[in-house]
Formats: structure tokens, sequence, C-alpha cells
């Protein structure tokens, strides 16, 4: 599906609220800014959608066969799956399936050359899926080997939709795969957010239970993500405000609107 047949807008807005220093001068100029709205039909989304699209945008190659054999506890799978590398990726998948993520898995995926390659490491990557009361919830783990161990990301429901839809985004701005993956895929960071269309289910401590922020660093910089739940239930929507900073590009703040 095109951005615009997703009603698709941009903006260009100058002297925003980021800010880069000159090399030379050490002065703070405006970084220039971009935001864009669109709108996303939560029927559109599946385990299989966003992982092809990570593979098509992000540049990401599927490994047939091996999460089923990782799965089933054998750590000595692949000479491209180390065997810690499997025990991470068992541990993690074992968080989705006791949050009820237990349709539509995908094959797993990998971005990335080799973990010697300080300047593009390899993540493994792969979806689940569950059914809630107002559509498909969509859950992606990543596991990367981060100061000598292998770490995990988690991230569901609002912020990987954001992702589904800014790297479309990205690609339209002629960003190539890798910078792309640089741009929107966790590197090196540990976040866990699980999260439901109907927001947070903790509103204990101020929480609203209605919202869902996240936050989590890529290879070219951060990734912020706030959610909404703006009308509940059937026919009702929600917003993703999700903001791109990522070295030597402006920043992007890209506001999906999900119908229910």
């Amino acid at each position: 599906m095109s951005i615009s047949r997703r009603q698709f807008n941009r903006i260009v807005i100058w002297g925003g609220a980021s800010f880069a220093a000159s090399a030379t001068s050490g002065i703070f100029f405006p970084k220039p800014a971009e935001a864009y709205s669109l709108e996303f039909p939560i029927s559109a989304l599946s385990a299989d959608r966003v992982f092809n699209g990570i593979q098509k945008y992000c540049g990401a190659q599927p490994i047939p066969g091996v999460l089923s054999t990782i799965l089933q506890g054998n750590s000595n799978v692949s000479s491209q799956i180390k065997p810690a590398a499997a025990n991470a990726i068992r541990r993690a998948d074992k968080e989705f399936v006791d949050r009820n993520f237990t349709s539509k898995r995908t094959e797993l995926g990998q971005v990335g050359k080799s973990e010697e390659d300080n300047t593009l490491s390899v993540s493994r990557l792969w979806g689940r899926q569950r059914q809630e009361q107002v559509g498909p919830n969509v859950g992606f783990g990543f596991v990367q080997k981060w100061e000598d161990q292998y770490s995990d990301s988690k991230i569901s429901g609002p912020t990987m939709c954001a992702i589904h839809n800014a790297q479309q985004v990205l690609a339209d701005q002629r960003l190539t795969p890798p910078e792309i993956a640089a741009s929107v895929l966790p590197t090196r960071s540990r976040i866990d957010d699980m999260s439901s269309w109907g927001g947070d289910a903790d509103a204990s401590a101020g929480r609203n239970p209605g919202a869902v922020f996240a936050q989590y660093d890529t290879a070219a910089g951060t990734v912020t993500s706030r959610y909404d739940l703006v009308e509940p239930g059937p026919k009702g929507f929600g917003r993703v405000e999700y903001i791109i900073e990522a070295e030597n590009q402006p920043r992007r703040v890209i506001l999906v609107t999900v119908r229910f």
C-alpha cells in the first residue's frame, strides 16, 4: 500500500526544536525538521506484512527454517546463529508467547553484516501477532550482541505500527535500506515495549491508561514514540507520534492515525 493511498501529507519545518552544532565555530544552528501525517487502517496490519516491509525497506534477509529449530530447544542450529544468540531469541520469544502473541510467527530475519563490523551490527528479528478487540497487534523481537552479551528488544502495538509506516516514509525520501534500518530499528539498546491498542494497562503513579511512551537508541540516533488512544473501541482510532533523530538527517516527526 503506497503512501499516497494512505493520505500522506508532508510539511517541512525550518528552525524546529532540534539543533546541530557547527564543527568549526561551536555555534548551534537550528536543525531542519520535517513533519508527516498519514492514516493507516489497523486491518492492514499483520506480522507477515511488517516482516516483508523490513525486508524491503531495511534490507533484512530471512533465514528460513532456523527459528523453529531454535524454539524447540536447539542452540547449534546454524553457522550464522551462535548458541548464545539462540538462547536470547528463545527467552525473548517465550515472553511474547506468555503475553498471547501466539499466531502468525514469521521466519527469523537478519539485518547487518557481521558481529565484528562495528559500523553495522547484526540484528536478528522475528515477529508474532495477537488479536485484540479493535484489531491485530504485531510484536517483533530484536536480538543483538552488545558489550559481549546478547540483549533483546521487544516492540509491539503502536510503536511497531509506527516503524512499519516510518520506513516507507524514509524510503520515499530516498534513504537507502541501511540508512532506514539505522534510523528506525533498535540497536545496542534494551526496550520492552509490549503495549496494546488500549494503551498502558498500568494507570498507577499518574500514568495515563490510554497512552504509551517509548524511547530507544538506533545506530544513527534516537527514536521517541508516543501513542494516545483517542476514541476507544471498534471504529475508533488512536494516534502515534513517532520522532526520528538521526545523524546527518533532519529531525522527522511522523504522525500516524490508526483507524480501528
